[in-house]
């Protein structure tokens, strides 16, 4: 079985392997924080958090580049303010059997924050400073307690190179100095969450499939849901109640040409069940500490190249 997926506009140049790790820049903070801020006192409910900033400049180093081909890649983590549980809630937690395919990965319990404890919006501003028209992609990939999702780019022949898709992972073509917002509602950000747990369910199920790498890339193609009735995926997709929501995420650009291209993110997590989120007001004490990123990582297989 071969899966297909789109990666782009009709006629657009696809992405290339990578022979090193894109560039991670630290996170800028802007004005809009004070917002933010703002909008975050309004309720105990919820979090807005600091803005998060990254930008392909023309002196961003490529890492990737043979022959004529060349990719540019940065990225910055980004971490919600998701409340680890205190010692009573660990307690009762213990209580409770995580789903196998959570456990292959390090999950000792039940989530303590599930996909539908929360919803989480991710607003984006993108902005091309150039005095030229520019395409690239905007990227988002997800991380849960237990891994951050990191696709790589295989080398599927001598002819062809595919890159492994982001969750959220679209072309967008900007006219000079033009500035583009979106947003990723709350049905977006769970869809990450689900398409993260069924690539772990995959992964630990069926980790021997030769089309492995197509099934985690059909599964985060864009235009594929969880609730479409997929039936390449379908039996992988784990209950609500087992998935854990999204703690963070990786943002990133990429592009095929240099260019001075900026994307500025703020994430709002509703606080569903309560509880689940860290007090607005910035409190630390026993009862309010950060849930700490996860330490895992979890790429696509590696595709066998095909040979002649």
């Amino acid at each position: 079985m071969k899966l297909v997926f789109s990666r782009g506009p009709e006629g657009a140049e696809p992405p290339t392997p990578a022979v090193a790790r894109p560039h991670f820049v630290l996170p800028l903070v802007s004005g809009m924080w004070l917002l933010a801020a703002m909008i975050s006192g309004c309720s105990g409910d919820s979090q807005v958090t600091k803005p998060n900033e990254v930008a392909l400049t023309d002196t961003t180093p490529p890492y990737y580049s043979v022959g004529e081909t060349t990719l540019y890649e940065v990225q910055v983590p980004v971490t919600m303010p998701m409340r680890a549980p205190n010692t009573s809630e660990q307690n009762e937690l213990a209580k409770t059997q995580p789903a196998a395919w959570a456990a292959a990965f390090g999950a000792t319990t039940a989530p303590w924050i599930k996909v539908d404890d929360v919803q989480t919006t991710i607003r984006f501003t993108i902005t091309n400073l150039d005095d030229a028209q520019r395409t690239f992609e905007l990227l988002v990939d997800p991380w849960n307690p237990q891994v951050k999702y990191q696709p790589g780019i295989e080398i599927v022949s001598d002819e062809e190179t595919l890159p492994d898709l982001s969750g959220y992972d679209r072309y967008y073509i900007l006219d000079k100095k033009a500035r583009l917002v979106g947003t990723l509602v709350p049905d977006d950000t769970r869809e990450l969450a689900i398409d993260l747990a069924t690539v772990m369910n995959i992964q630990t199920t069926d980790a021997s499939d030769p089309d492995g790498n197509g099934l985690f890339n059909h599964t985060f193609n864009i235009q594929n849901r969880s609730t479409d009735n997929d039936l390449l995926i379908k039996p992988y997709i784990p209950n609500a109640t087992d998935v854990p929501a999204m703690v963070g995420f990786t943002l990133g650009l990429r592009s095929i040409e240099p260019m001075n291209v900026a994307v500025e993110v703020t994430v709002d997590v509703q606080d569903i069940t309560g509880k689940k989120v860290m007090p607005a007001d910035g409190t630390v004490n026993q009862d309010n500490q950060p849930l700490p990123p996860p330490t895992g990582i979890l790429s696509p297989p590696k595709v066998v190249p095909q040979m002649d």
